[in-house]
């Protein structure tokens, strides 16, 4: 039987419905669409730890914290890609969005744009109170302390012609200074002062004027995209409270590290 004028309009209405329906469907799925990671180039991308929770450590430096953090205020994922001191050539070649760094320890060979952080801070050492040195020079021949992933670190024990013993992480190399089998331990300076201020390090907070001063900076390719976001980002976190939060964070993160490493039943 041949359907009336009104049947077919209510068909053809039905489809017209449906169709509209998923064309809005697919138009917010597009719109809501989760953008791509956010690359990201650090000195180094700690390897995933295969051991409890209880036995992770705090990382040397804050580069991996200031990217996870610029992720996180702009919404976005973030994918780390180690790329050593070389930013301008990563950025160059656009294997990474952005890079968080050291200016002062990079090539000049090209011209990113570098966004100060407000995070900076010389190198010094951690030593016992009763240590018989005295200057930079009096490490000669003396054991130092480094962590692994320090590159300016370690060549400033180098350069002070100090037996350097390389370790994982922080907490294992502060750990070595009070069983005295380092003379000293080398870190920022900034979070030594904090350190110093826990009760339990008075009796190893002797230590050294401080060298090789360096600011820790966000580095852009000539014409970002990402510019007009990070510029006033970037500014933020030296107008805060932030890097002093960071600071005794470390302190405290790695006080705890150590103690349960050195003293603390072996209950994990």
């Amino acid at each position: 039987m041949r359907a009336t004028n009104g049947t077919y309009l209510r068909r053809c209405g039905g489809v017209v419905a449906w169709l509209a329906a998923a064309l809005l469907t697919g138009a917010t799925a597009v719109a809501g669409a989760e953008p791509a990671p956010l690359r990201i180039g650090v000195a180094q991308v700690a390897a995933a730890a295969d051991v409890p929770a209880a036995r992770l450590y705090t990382q040397d430096g804050f580069d991996l914290d200031l990217a996870a953090e610029i992720g996180r205020r702009l919404g976005r994922k973030v994918e780390l890609v180690a790329i050593g001191e070389a930013p301008a050539g990563a950025l160059a070649d656009g294997r990474i969005d952005l890079a968080v760094a050291l200016p002062e320890a990079t090539e000049t060979t090209s011209n990113p744009e570098w966004l100060p952080s407000g995070y900076r801070s010389g190198l010094t050492v951690a030593m016992r109170t009763d240590t018989d040195i005295r200057s930079w020079d009096d490490l000669a021949g003396r054991k130092l302390c480094v962590v692994a992933s320090n590159a300016r670190a370690r060549r400033l024990v180098r350069d002070s012609g100090a037996q350097e013993i390389v370790q994982p992480v922080p907490a294992l190399a502060l750990m070595k200074v009070r069983t005295g089998e380092c003379d000293a331990a080398v870190h920022d300076e900034v979070v030594l002062r904090r350190l110093f201020g826990e009760a339990e390090w008075k009796k190893f907070s002797a230590t050294l004027p401080a060298r090789a001063p360096i600011s820790l900076a966000v580095a852009l390719p000539p014409g970002s995209p990402l510019a007009g976001e990070l510029r006033p980002l970037v500014a933020s976190f030296a107008d805060s409270p932030y890097w002093d939060r960071k600071a005794g964070e470390w302190a405290r993160n790695v006080a705890l590290e150590v103690y349960l490493e050195q003293d603390a039943p072996d209950c994990h």
